[in-house]
Formats: C-alpha cells, sequence, structure tokens
C-alpha cells in the first residue's frame, strides 16, 4: 500500500466465490466514488483460481491467499492488521454487489458521527425488496427458531419478528443492536478501543459480538439506509442447519451467549462474562 491514508480498506474474504466475487469487484470499480479506497481479497481455499483471477483482471486489488483455511474473523484481522493505512474499514462479502452512493454515504456519515464505532448500509434482495440486516440482540429462542424453522408457532414467530426488526420500516437512520458482516463499515479508533474481531468464532456471530463489544465500549452502531447495496444472501447455515454450516452457527452462537450471558444487552457498560 502506498504510504498516504485512505478512507477505506475494503476486505472481501472469499471461500471459493469466484463467480460472485466478479459481480462484487465489478461494481466497486465500475462506480466513480468520491472516498479513496484500496482493496483486498482474501482467498481462504486456493482452490478456485481466485488469486490468479484477481492478480490478472485487477492488478490493483491487494491478495493474500491461506495456506489452510482459517474463519471468517480471523481473516478480517489479518486484513486489518496487514494493512493499516486507512480511516475505516469496509467489510463485504463476495455476494455483495455495490449500489452507487454506498461507499460515499458511509463514509460521510462516519465522518459527521464520531461516536459511531460501526453502521451498516441497507442490504437488497436480488428482488429489490429490503432483505433485514439491522437487528435486534439474538436470545436463545431466536437461534433455535431460526435454527429449526420453527415459523409455524405463533409465539415463536412474533420472536423472530423482534429480531429481524420487522416492526421497523428500513427507511430511516437508527440506533441498532447490530449489524450483519455480510457489509459493515467500522471506524479504525473503534478498532483500537475495543479490539479486533473475536476469532474464537469460525463462522458466525463475530459480528454480532463486535457490535455488543462496541456497545459496551461507548460506541453506537447504527444502520444508514441511504446507502445501498444488493446481496444475494447464500445463508448456508439457516438453509441446511444440520450440515457443516448449520453446526458452525449453533457453535458460534452458543459461544457468543456464554460470553456474554444468556441475554445480550447494549448497556452493560462494559461488562461481559469472558470464558
Amino acid at each position: 500500500m502506498s504510504n498516504s491514508l485512505t478512507d477505506l480498506l475494503v476486505i472481501v474474504v472469499s471461500h471459493n466465490h469466484l463467480p460472485v466475487l466478479k459481480t462484487c469487484l465489478a461494481s466497486l470499480f465500475s462506480i466513480r466514488w468520491n472516498v479513496s479506497f484500496e482493496v483486498l481479497v482474501i482467498e481462504n481455499t486456493g482452490r478456485d483460481g481466485t488469486r490468479e483471477w484477481v492478480r490478472a483482471c485487477y492488478p490493483q486489488v491487494h491478495t493474500l491467499q491461506n495456506q489452510s483455511p482459517q474463519g471468517f474473523a480471523a481473516n478480517v484481522n489479518h486484513g486489518i492488521t496487514a494493512f493499516a493505512d486507512s480511516r475505516y474499514v469496509l467489510l463485504i462479502n463476495p455476494d455483495c454487489e455495490c449500489l452507487p452512493g454506498l461507499l460515499d454515504q458511509l463514509v460521510e456519515f462516519m465522518d459527521d458521527n464520531s461516536n459511531v464505532g460501526i453502521a451498516g448500509p441497507m442490504l437488497l434482495n436480488v428482488d429489490g425488496s429490503v432483505q433485514p440486516s439491522c437487528r435486534r440482540f439474538s436470545t436463545p429462542g431466536v437461534l433455535l427458531h431460526r435454527a429449526l424453522h420453527l415459523d409455524v408457532l405463533g409465539g415463536w414467530f412474533a420472536s423472530l419478528h423482534r429480531y429481524l426488526m420487522n416492526d421497523f420500516d428500513h427507511r430511516s437512520i437508527r440506533d441498532v443492536d447490530w449489524v450483519t458482516g455480510a457489509l459493515l463499515i467500522v471506524r479504525r479508533a473503534s478498532i483500537a478501543a475495543v479490539g479486533l474481531m473475536d476469532d474464537r468464532y469460525f463462522l458466525y456471530s463475530e459480528d454480532q459480538d463486535w457490535c455488543c463489544r462496541m456497545w459496551h465500549a461507548g460506541w453506537r452502531v447504527c444502520y444508514l439506509p441511504q446507502a445501498r447495496a444488493r446481496h444475494l444472501h447464500m445463508r448456508e447455515g439457516m438453509k441446511k442447519p444440520w450440515r457443516r454450516a448449520g453446526r458452525y452457527q449453533l457453535v458460534s452462537a452458543f459461544r457468543m451467549f456464554h460470553k456474554f450471558g444468556w441475554r445480550l444487552d447494549r448497556n452493560d457498560h462494559g461488562k461481559t462474562h469472558e470464558p
């Protein structure tokens, strides 16, 4: 990287995601942005030729390739620490497509709100409908509901609607418990204060954990609907709860509850229960 401080380090972790990564990078580099950014693609498997393709098609993009697969948080942490010359870090999944204004709106919002540690944009499904990307903290009931697809049970169904913030129109800026790590911006100063992602999570819950720690340390977490992106939203864990991705989601959630207690809260004043 150059010695000058860029606005954004954009980190994309690819795990055999080359087909969708092509659309993600095309959207990043086809839009004219007002902010400066550099992109890092971390190839987590080395099996689908991602690094070779990126080097051939986007030589300006930095690449790292793991010798063996690492968890999402470990990959993100590696990128944050290896490439430190930016004011903010943007995490974006390879199945996301940037829409005009996304980067500019996120950076402008963070610049104007110095007490915000993390912010997330509006995510849209491929049909243009709003995808729930800001949420209330999980509960054990919500975890069980989502894992077992218990939508037919009325009381459980109401709790899931609350978790997904379906009582909110998703059209206005607001403080939220957490935003999904599929696409978020984080302030370097808040990382310095709170710490990196907890790499004891291999997959899932690391984003919710990070946002909870932000709140405990006095940083706000916000949802910014003016900034928008499309998200393919594969949701491997909940589509196939008893396969590997689903098991990761369950294990990570229980780790998070063990760490923070069975009821996560914004206003815990820094008190957590470390394992």
